[in-house]
């Protein structure tokens, strides 16, 4: 293996293989050899970002198993530069799409955006080098795997002993961090939490007052219809623990003004929002807001993909807004404490702009789509010392802004 993992991944793209893909994509053979050395300290970023945490170094070591042991250089070699060699169920090309997207998640299509623009490619060329580097990248980290027989904390020791190979690979003008959606980059973050720690320190003593604040709110709170969170003021009031009742007992059928008949669960999110909506005595809280939390709606662990599970509720969320032609909601994310501050923002406004992308896709319309924002760990409505606690403060919510 080469001396860096930067040095093994790019060992991999020699001329030949360049030119290869030069015919295969009908660009330029420059303009591929920048966009597969644009993706790759991308790609590579994306990884060492990962392993700061212990959940998604899982799914990197995860993955890398995987892609040593699928062959890549046999498909590599197979790869025909005939006619048809791209076509879909090429294995270096659905292999390479798979990995990708499941290492990159919602990020894809924002990195293959920037190569795309970077290197002067088209978005399915850059599509099919995003992928072939990813899938050679998470080999390189596989084979390293095999030979040194690595668990999850040595493996993310070893990535970091990557960063500044990394770092010295990324070409001038390539907007990394914008492509990733990420604050800063990993090799900053041991440099950045010396220089805050008093200012940390200060931002922990201040959360462990409102946690007990809030605390002590919620136990003084005898509503039950609506749950109320943080809107856009920093005056906040309690919010509910999502409903997570399962039982087919506590199945039910909300119906909706225009006679249409949803299946639902009792206390549910839809029985909620609909029993709000109906109550005409029930104001608009214009300055904490009229939060609702999802019952059912889940993403993949450490990612804003939403699971295939969550689409029946969010499908009644639109059936909802269409029978209250009236009512606009905004879609809130939060987090547990747990990892990093800024992460936990990033990827709870992810999930809520996920949210909002897929109620468009199902039919809602705009105009009743006001905003989506991440709060991350702000507004715990648990103890986030122990898990019960965490996972209630893990929920996405949708605030009611006019009905």
């Amino acid at each position: 293996m080469s001396s860096t993992l930067v040095d093994s991944v790019k060992s991999v793209f020699t001329d030949p293989v360049i030119a290869k893909f030069s015919v295969l994509l009908g660009e330029t053979e420059a303009n591929v050899h920048k966009a597969v050395h644009a993706a790759i300290p991308i790609v590579l970023t994306d990884i060492l970002h990962k392993s700061y945490f212990p959940e998604p170094t899982g799914k990197v070591l995860d993955l890398s198993r995987q892609a040593a042991s699928a062959d890549f250089f046999g498909g590599l070699h197979e790869l025909s530069t005939g006619s048809g060699g791209l076509l879909p169920g090429s294995i270096l090309l659905n292999k390479g799409t798979n990995y990708s997207k499941s290492l990159l998640a919602s990020r894809t299509d924002a990195v293959v955006s920037e190569i795309s623009r970077h290197a002067g490619i088209s978005i399915p060329s850059s599509s099919f080098i995003t992928g072939v580097v990813t899938f050679a990248s998470l080999d390189a980290v596989g084979r390293h795997l095999v030979n040194g027989n690595t668990d999850p904390k040595g493996l993310s020791l070893w990535l970091q002993t990557q960063a500044d190979s990394i770092k010295a690979s990324i070409p001038a003008g390539l907007q990394v961090k914008t492509a990733l959606g990420i604050q800063h980059y990993p090799w900053e973050k041991s440099t950045t939490r010396r220089r805050n720690t008093a200012l940390y320190a200060v931002v922990a003593v201040v959360v462990v007052a409102l946690v007990i604040f809030f605390v002590y709110r919620h136990s003084q709170d005898t509503t039950a219809t609506a749950s109320v969170a943080p809107a856009d003021t920093t005056t906040v009031v309690a919010v509910s623990a999502p409903v997570t009742v399962d039982t087919a007992s506590a199945r039910i059928q909300v119906t909706l003004p225009n006679g249409k008949v949803l299946d639902a669960y009792k206390g549910g999110t839809e029985d909620q929002l609909v029993s709000f909506l109906n109550d005409a005595h029930a104001p608009l809280d214009k300055k904490n807001g009229n939060w609702f939390d999802f019952s059912k709606t889940a993403f993949a662990s450490n990612s804003a993909s939403l699971l295939l599970e969550s689409e029946g509720q969010l499908n009644n969320i639109v059936a909802i807004l269409d029978a209250f032609p009236k009512a606009k909601i905004k879609i809130g994310g939060y987090s547990d404490n747990t990892g990093d501050s800024v992460d936990n923002v990033r990827l709870s406004q992810q999930r809520a702009e996920n949210i909002l992308t897929k109620l468009k896709q199902l039919g809602a319309k705009p105009r009743q789509l006001t905003d989506a924002e991440g709060y991350g760990p702000r507004y715990p409505i648990g103890d986030n010392g122990t898990a019960a606690g965490r996972a209630m403060n893990r929920r996405m919510s949708l605030d009611v802004k006019a009905k």
